[in-house]
């Protein structure tokens, strides 16, 4: 096969595209097509993922990501249009013939204030929706959610079943036994490649700045391709189309404001833009949690300088950190014509974290001369979409999408000294540039076909290098450049009214290993009563850009980003999935079971390392691994009291050839056990939340014992002797968060207070445990995560 097919095949498909359009309309002559654009009633945004229907006539159709629909070959005569959106209440609206479009349905927020009296709805947090594995999510809700200082899509997210709550220092998703690179995470299109600010305390996304959450935890449509696991679409918000509106909001942690400027009544512009302060100011909840995060003293005098991959040194003196993070939001949105949007968005984001220090040699740090520590890292995103979108008719839609993104992290550290000198220099970057062309095509009611191309270039560099004294005891240096460039088809079709089949397939060239990956899927949806359903999902799923896993037993993992080639395979899997769902208007009881096979699992380790000058590019393993599980979730929607109780059982499994003896361990990050209870009580303007999280332990290696080995130049090399991979697990996770929060609407402008309690019980949760090979028998430390931590944050505006 050569490249020019895909291009020869998508213009191949235009006339077939006007043949089907053609056929349709001679079909459609007696009926007629109702467009039109689903808007918030306050501010005019427009509302993806809204479910638009005629139940009259067993018609429904979700809007697209600029709120737009369409409901074909209506008959002639009255109407009533139903809009039901995630976070607002459903309403019904009449239609008739004579009435002029497209039209425009605006709809409430649940719970508004009219003149001072409050209308009481229920606050539904998330909806899965009738595809298999997808739920989509409300950020406008997540405000009343227990949080660490701000309000946090993710964080939201790991309350799903699926989905690990359990890691108090990662915002990222593990999601059916994936970890965080192996989810396809889009914000209005650029791929964002690392989720976390703060070390992972919250993710990196402001939540005033996102409109809708969509997340697919497994046999994702054949439109979505370069990630193995799960696909987190973001749609961020487009800002008032009539009014100038502005917000702010501050908490024990950081700042932030918001601006909303119409262009005409055609457009707007939102920007938002959010910073910590705690490089100026320290409080309560920074001190806290940083302490917990990045190391305190230790019983011997000593400091552990982060647990990201500093050291030891004797009598260091423990200074406050200069520490901040900000992100920046920005979007303009155009509509020229009642067919054309226009779109252009900006992200970036950024963490700064300087621990360096001065330390004495001697127990007490009293002798000697002083011993400069150096210990500064930085990370962050940076992207830009441009998206143009036209609807050619009311059954036919494309959208052009150009997009950048670019992933950074810079870690040194250094120690000073004549005898103790030694240092860490690794810097990882990511560099992503996209061009992808989608087309929708609306058949006939219950049929839709979907088909595109894409061209992905990427550019990835990773440097690492180990001092001791004057001589380089550990280095490693990968850079590469590669190119993907994809098809897809996408089918999908109601038959036989309670039978819907979704098929695709996604065709892609990778230029580094020359070969072409071929990529069915297929997802089915049969209804046996109005209540209960069965569905089911097969795909095959590969990935080309991965962050391999690093062992580091006695520094802390550092994972890292690297492209994959003919000796680094791209990984792979395949997912089964089936699940039945049995749902009345106010409960919904869950049931999905899944069996992944994975391939291409890569691990970085120096565990057999035996010399100094040892070629690390030797240190890589490759091999295959297995994840599967069972999720049960038991949902109450509506009324005052809304919530979910969700129970997993899963397992994880990895074969890494010539890896731990070429015996099968269990993944860093598998936990067979997972519960969570969410729950969210709304009266008036209050709203009281709490959620419950428990997990099983995950598993850990542990350094059996270290000695030194005389080399041949006469030095001496410390070799560490680790045990089996995951040979042992913590003890178990439990945390219980509480909150109650207040939203007032008063003449044109809004109040919002959150007070919540972090891990209310005070559950010492271990994070991982730190070994100290000098010690007869071998030292344990357990290192817990955050205790119990208040925190409080507020904000207001024009609404």
């Amino acid at each position: 096969m050569k490249r020019t097919q895909i291009r020869r095949w998508t213009t191949g498909m235009m006339p077939v595209v006007g043949m089907i359009l053609a056929s349709s309309a001679s079909a459609s002559a007696q009926t007629l097509d109702i467009e039109g654009v689903v808007r918030d009633s306050i501010n005019g945004e427009a509302l993806p993922n809204a479910v638009v229907a005629i139940p009259a006539l067993g018609q429904e159709v979700l809007s697209d990501e600029f709120g737009r629909f369409a409901l074909l070959a209506v008959p002639p005569g009255q109407q009533l249009i139903r809009v039901d959106a995630l976070g607002y209440r459903s309403t019904d609206f009449p239609w008739s013939p004579t009435q002029p479009g497209p039209l425009v349905l605006r709809v409430s927020p649940q719970a508004v204030q009219l003149e001072g009296v409050a209308v009481e709805t229920s606050a539904e947090l998330l909806r899965p929706q009738d595809r298999i594995s997808q739920v989509t999510m409300s950020p406008r809700d997540l405000g009343g959610m227990p949080t660490i200082g701000e309000t946090d899509v993710f964080r939201g997210l790991q309350l799903l079943p699926g989905v690990s709550g359990t890691s108090d220092a990662s915002s990222g998703l593990f999601v059916r036994g994936g970890t965080p690179d192996e989810n396809l995470v889009l914000l209005d299109g650029m791929t964002i490649y690392h989720v976390d600010h703060f070390f992972g305390v919250f993710s990196a996304f402001n939540s005033d700045a996102i409109k809708d959450v969509r997340l697919f935890k497994g046999g994702f449509p054949s439109r979505y391709g370069g990630r193995t696991s799960s696909v987190v679409e973001m749609v961020g918000k487009t800002g008032h189309v009539d009014e100038f509106k502005v917000a702010g909001g501050l908490n024990l942690l950081s700042a932030r404001a918001l601006a909303e400027v119409p262009l005409g009544g055609r457009g707007s512009v939102l920007l938002s833009y959010r910073r910590s302060y705690t490089d100026v100011i320290q409080s309560g909840l920074f001190n806290n949690i940083f302490g917990t995060l990045a190391g305190t003293e230790n019983d011997d005098g000593t400091i552990r300088l982060g647990s990201f991959g500093g050291g030891r040194v004797p009598g260091a003196e423990a200074e406050t950190p200069d520490f901040h993070f900000y992100d920046f939001n920005g979007k303009a949105t155009y509509t020229p014509s009642d067919r054309d949007v226009v779109a252009v968005s900006v992200y970036a984001g950024e963490d700064d974290l300087d621990e360096s220090q001065v330390a004495r040699p001697g127990p007490e740090g009293n002798e000697g001369d002083p011993i400069d520590v150096t210990d500064v890292t930085q990370w962050g995103n940076r992207g830009a979409s441009a998206r143009w979108s036209r609807r050619w008719s009311s059954r036919f839609t494309s959208d052009l999408l150009s997009s950048f993104s670019s992933y950074f992290s810079d870690s040194r550290t250094a120690v000073d000294a004549d005898v103790l000198a030694r240092g860490f220099d690794e810097q990882n970057e990511v560099r992503d540039f996209t061009l992808r062309l989608e087309n929708s095509l609306t058949v006939r009611p219950g049929w839709d076909i979907g088909f595109g191309a894409q061209r992905t270039s990427n550019r990835v560099t990773y440097d690492r290098i180990e001092q001791q004294s004057d001589s380089v005891i550990g280095e490693l240096d990968l850079g590469s450049a590669g190119a993907l460039t994809s098809a897809y088809l996408h089918n999908e079709r109601r038959l036989f009214d309670r039978l819907e089949l979704s098929t695709g397939f996604r065709l892609t060239h990778y230029d580094l290993t020359g070969e072409w990956y071929r990529e069915p899927r297929a997802s089915i949806r049969l209804e046996l009563t109005d209540r209960v359903a069965l569905k089911g999902a097969w795909g095959r799923f590969n990935q080309f850009v991965k962050r391999v896993e690093n062992e580091d037993i006695l520094e802390g993992s550092r994972d890292f980003w690297v492209l994959a080639d003919d000796d680094l395979r791209p990984a792979s899997s395949r997912h089964y999935i089936t699940g039945i769902t049995y749902e009345t208007p106010g409960y919904l009881f869950d049931v999905e079971g899944y069996d992944k096979d994975l391939d291409g699992v890569s691990q970085f380790s120096v565990r057999s390392r035996e010399e100094t000058d040892q070629d690390l590019s030797g240190a890589f393993f490759s091999g295959t691994g297995r994840s599967r599980g069972v999720e049960f979730l038991a949902q109450k929607k509506s009324g005052r009291l809304t919530g979910w109780v969700s129970y997993t059982l899963s397992e994880v499994e990895h074969d890494l050839e010539g890896f731990n003896d070429d015996r099968p361990f269990a993944a860093s990050h598998d936990q067979a056990h997972e519960v969570k209870v969410v729950s969210s009580y709304r009266v008036n303007d209050w709203t009281v939340s709490g959620s419950f999280t428990y997990g099983s332990g995950t598993p850990y290696t542990i350094p059996e014992s270290q000695y030194p080995l005389r080399l041949l130049d006469g030095t001496t090399f410390n070799y560490v002797h680790v045990g089996e991979k995951n040979a042992f697990r913590l003890p178990s996770y439990q945390r219980l968060d509480l909150s109650a929060s207040r939203r007032v609407e008063r003449d044109g402008w809004f109040f919002d207070v959150n007070a919540s309690l972090f891990n209310v019980l005070g559950q010492n949760n271990v994070w991982y445990r730190q070994f100290d090979l000098t010690a007869v028998p071998l030292g344990i430390t357990d290192v817990t995560s955050l205790g119990f931590t208040p925190s409080i944050g507020i904000s207001m505006g024009l609404r």
